[in-house]
């Protein structure tokens, strides 16, 4: 009561006062749109994967890749007494490359008896998976309302218009898993960030096993998976830099304790599932990992490459050829973006101020695998299909940069600079779909106006590298050769591949011919004397696969 008494008074319900109307429910779009529209985008990509994956053709690693793979399954069908992934020639380095999406597949084809369609769809529905993933990674690092809805949805968006992603996600299972897998631990570490010093955290053991398992599922597809302990000891890092000094007794030991027997759990659920999925490290307890290593960071691989408008042995290549690549095989937003979170991060450390960690720990993400490669020269070659698991950190960043700066500005009534920020990502990625179509089915072969598109940069850098043309050379050739031949049992010779991935798009009475004068020939360059050619697989007005036949054939 106050100094001055006052009775009570009974309240009537004639004097309450008047209800306050409730607010209007937020219109559905605004929470729900933006899933839904995951959810389509996710659906479509599947379709395109089932209906259009066949026309991406294989690769000249698939017949190897796919080898290997039913030979690892062996290898645990046998009880592990088939040892015959072990046996391939010393120089191809097979065992000492993971094994573990060619055992998924393997798995798979075993399942529908199946090979190549099988490998196909398992391979590009991965790639879908990446893109859920990937939207997942965002929207942890955006927030969990709906700005992280439309930052989850701006990255799958992004990683579904990265034409040297989607362009290989049916045919590359080396590159494409390791850039699934990767950016897996990178959504579950940045899961693990937020939730560190939650008092009521829950299952911590399976989310520290989770990582873990995570890491050794990447670590089993390519061993430079492993830089995420690197990634981990900067996580580390930067949180005793923030946190330490205000650490004091129990709370210090304690801490200490917690993450000592996180970084133990990581790696041993790391070790012990990269050792299931790839069983070279069962045989090699010993020195199995480091054998790995070894060879993977210098591989004996010293061919000349295409680079720059100039021949360059792949030993020797410039210190910028891996973040050149990025640049050039990237979209405009995606580029554009990335740089500007850089110059942003370097003006918030030139400022003093407290910059986001799991923001940092994206960046580091993209800057030290590119820091490994420059530093330890490592050998490279095909684009950026080698470091292409970047990419997919780069979408996250850019897609979160993208709508807080938008959301940023329509908050402070700049609406004009939100529409433009948002306009210009939404061109950038258009001209990433229109140069796609231009070389369906070809898109892992894009580049950025910056490099001057596909039709001037491939007189400059690598472009179809991966030899898949050869299946719709060899598609036409089976539509086709009664025109040249009565021959009911026509011999052919595939010269950009391997005879046995032709042999799956022609007619069964084909017989391939290893040495000799076969009548047909599927060639990269011109067929030369002898040959003359009937047809060229083009791709923006250059011949890409020739088919040619013997010159005593009939002119159709």
């Amino acid at each position: 009561m106050s100094d001055v008494d006052v009775e009570p008074k009974t309240a009537s319900p004639d004097d309450a006062p008047p209800a306050v109307a409730a607010e209007p429910a937020a219109p559905w779009w605004r929470e729900r749109l933006p899933h839904l529209l995951l959810g389509a985008l996710l659906l479509v990509m599947s379709w395109f994967t089932v209906a259009q994956g066949r026309f991406h053709g294989r690769t000249y690693d698939e017949y190897m890749q796919d080898d290997y793979g039913a030979r690892v399954l062996k290898f645990y069908l046998s009880g592990t007494t088939d040892r015959s992934f072990l046996d391939f020639p010393d120089y191809l380095y097979m065992p000492q490359h993971g094994a573990g999406f060619e055992l998924i597949v393997a798995f798979f084809q075993h399942l529908t008896g199946e090979i190549w369609n099988t490998r196909t769809i398992v391979n590009g529905l991965f790639g879908v998976l990446g893109m859920l993933i990937t939207a997942l990674a965002a929207r942890e690092l955006a927030g969990r309302g709906r700005l992280g809805a439309w930052a989850g949805l701006a990255a799958a968006v992004g990683l579904a218009l990265y034409p040297r992603y989607t362009g290989q996600m049916m045919n590359n299972s080396k590159d494409i898993p390791l850039a699934v897998a990767m950016v897996l631990v990178l959504w579950l570490v940045l899961r693990l960030m937020r939730r560190w010093r939650q008092p009521d955290r829950r299952f911590e053991v399976l989310e520290l096993a989770g990582v873990g398992a995570a890491i050794g599922f990447a670590g089993s597809i390519r061993v430079n998976a492993l830089l995420w302990f690197g990634l981990l000891a900067f996580v580390s890092l930067g949180f005793w830099v923030r946190h330490g000094h205000k650490l004091r007794g129990r709370e210090l030991r304690t801490e200490l304790t917690n993450q000592f027997t996180a970084m133990l759990a990581i790696g041993t659920t790391a070790y012990l599932v990269m050792s299931v999925f790839w069983p070279f490290l069962l045989t090699n307890p010993v020195d199995g990992l480091l054998s790995s290593v070894e060879s993977m960071a210098k591989y004996d691989w010293d061919n000349e490459i295409l680079f720059g408008g100039e021949m360059v042995r792949s030993t020797q290549l410039p210190w910028y050829y891996a973040p050149w690549w990025l640049v050039i095989g990237s979209p405009l937003p995606v580029v554009a973006l990335t740089v500007a979170g850089a110059v942003a991060a370097v003006v918030g450390l030139v400022r003093r101020q407290r910059l986001d960690g799991r923001m940092l720990l994206v960046g580091a993400y993209i800057l030290l695998p590119l820091a490994l490669i420059i530093g330890a020269h490592s050998t490279l070659y095909n684009s950026l299909r080698q470091f292409l698991f970047v990419a997919p950190g780069m979408i996250v960043l850019a897609a979160v940069l993208l709508v807080r700066w938008a959301r940023e500005s329509f908050d402070s009534g700049r609406t004009a600079l939100a529409w433009a920020l948002i306009g210009a990502a939404v061109l950038g990625q258009g001209e990433a779909l229109y140069a796609s179509a231009r070389i369906y089915p070809y898109e892992y072969s894009y580049f950025s106006p910056l490099a001057g598109g596909y039709t001037t940069a491939r007189h400059d850098y690598e472009s179809t590298y991966y030899g898949s043309c050869t299946r719709a050379a060899a598609v036409w050739l089976g539509e086709n050769y009664q025109r040249y031949t009565a021959d009911t049992a026509p011999t052919f010779r595939d010269e950009h591949q391997w005879n046995s991935l032709a042999e799956v798009d022609l007619p069964d009475n084909f017989v391939s011919v290893g040495d000799g004068q076969p009548f047909f020939r599927i060639t990269t360059k011109e067929p030369g004397p002898g040959y003359r050619e009937i047809h060229a697989v083009v791709v923006e007005g250059e011949p890409v696969c020739r088919v040619s036949v013997m010159d005593l054939a009939p002119v159709s």
